[in-house]
């Protein structure tokens, strides 16, 4: 017994390390004009289990080209035992100047180590001319006659929103003039604490018996966008815009939490991870489980009341 564990530990060791651990960036044209935009793909492959890291890329990829827009960093999982996850960002790009602009390699993380990235030549071209025709006179001035019809029709936007404007100034005018202000008493709503909300949408969901209902995929991401708010505003975590793997490590820097709760926390969120991208249908017990490890973290972590008391001199 103790043989076959010992080889089943050495054969899954290998199949984690047989997994494809790479990084590659590419472009959906292989050239533009100047100021045309083009898309930038980073994809970053490794084991399921891995603790992984894209490449941060700022508002310029070089000095020469620019980053519009960039996507939220996406998950998704590949091979028959979903052993594979891959991490991907999309960016827009596009540049002023023409030429050919070679992109070094970038750099992304896999537990801790560096993966580096190909290479890529990015071309931008400018537009051509058309020489034969020879150089042509500039075009004169043309006159065209004053229309009210034409002028009142490009701004009467403008016109209706100036009187508009008109008309409300006056009202409130003559409505001051009329009446002496008052003061009112600012009021102050409280904003109610992270726990309350969350045990409050816990609540909710409950009620709505989705995953009773079959419903196991909006059961796991209501869930977890539960915990991932309460995280938020408990423990200052941008976790709504953060992956399973980033979250963890932040909360592994927070001293009020144990090993035991990181534990349960990584397990769900990693669960609900496989309901979203491979179709992970977990039973009943498990999904009612899930829910108390949830419903028990927000009551742990509530955070205590400071009580104090004042002494009266007699």
């Amino acid at each position: 017994m103790r043989v076959i564990l010992i080889i089943s530990f050495f054969v899954l060791h290998l199949a984690g390390f047989s997994q494809e651990r790479s990084l590659t960036i590419s472009t959906d044209k292989e050239s533009i004009l100047i100021g045309e935009q083009m898309e930038l793909k980073v994809l970053l492959k490794g084991a399921s289990g891995d603790t992984m890291r894209l490449p941060l890329i700022e508002d310029t990829l070089i000095t020469e080209i620019e980053v519009i827009n960039r996507s939220k960093v996406d998950t998704s999982f590949e091979g028959a035992q979903l052993e594979q996850r891959i991490l991907s960002q999309t960016y827009t790009i596009t540049s002023f100047d023409s030429g050919y602009f070679p992109i070094s390699p970038r750099i992304g993380l896999i537990n801790g180590e560096e993966v580096e990235s190909n290479p890529l030549l990015i071309a931008v071209q400018t537009i051509e001319i058309d020489t034969s025709k020879g150089i042509v006179d500039i075009m004169e001035i043309e006159d065209v006659p004053f229309s009210l019809k034409e002028w009142l029709q490009e701004n009467w936007m403008w016109i209706a929103i100036t009187l508009m404007v008109l008309g409300i100034i006056t009202f409130i005018a003559l409505k001051l003039s009329k009446q002496k202000p008052k003061e009112e008493p600012e009021i102050i709503i409280p904003e109610r604490p992270a726990h309350e909300l969350a045990l409050e949408r816990l609540e909710h969901l409950k009620e709505e018996k989705l995953w009773q209902a079959g419903k196991i995929k909006q059961y796991y991401s209501e869930l977890s966008d539960i915990l991932r708010e309460y995280l938020e505003s408990r423990f200052m975590l941008p976790a709504m815009e953060q992956t399973t793997d980033e979250i963890i490590v932040g909360l592994r820097h927070k001293p009020d939490l144990n090993a035991e709760q990181i534990g349960q926390l990584k397990a769900l969120l990693f669960l609900s991870d496989l309901v979203k991208f491979a179709k992970e249908n977990p039973v009943g017990k498990e999904n009612e489980l899930n829910y108390n490890i949830v419903e028990r973290f927000i009551e742990e972590t509530i955070p205590a009341v400071k009580q104090e008391n004042s002494e009266k001199d007699v």
